[in-house]
Parts: C-alpha cells; structure tokens; sequence
C-alpha cells in the first residue's frame, strides 16, 4: 500500500475514533443555553482550534502532495 493510502486509512481510523468519543459525550454536555460564560468561551475557544487545525491538516495535505 502506498504511503497517502496508508496515511489515508489511518486518518479515516483516528477520525472515526474521534467522532465515536465526541457523540458520547455529547450526550451528557448541558444545552448552551444553560451554559456558564466560562463554558461557552472554552467550547468556542475549542471548536476555533479544531477547526484551525482541520484547516491546516488540508494545506499540508496539498503542499506534500
């Protein structure tokens, strides 16, 4: 197998990991509403992150491509 299907695959593994774990605990998060100020600024400062890092996984991904 090639080294970016083996990547691939192993980031399709992660991924599904990841999504498994964070619909568990979604389950048990309070709605935001109900959310303190503190809350809602870690689980926004958290979702930027991710979102940064999804972002910069892609460029990397284009560029050694």
């Amino acid at each position: 197998m090639s080294d970016w299907g083996a990547g691939y695959v192993i980031g399709m593994a992660i991924g599904l990991g990841a999504g498994i774990v964070i619909g568990y605990a979604g389950r048990k998060q309070k709605p935001w509403s109900e959310l303190t100020k503190k809350e809602k600024r870690l689980r926004g400062g958290i979702i930027i992150t991710l979102a940064i890092l999804v972002v910069a996984t892609a460029v990397v991904l284009f560029l050694v491509s």
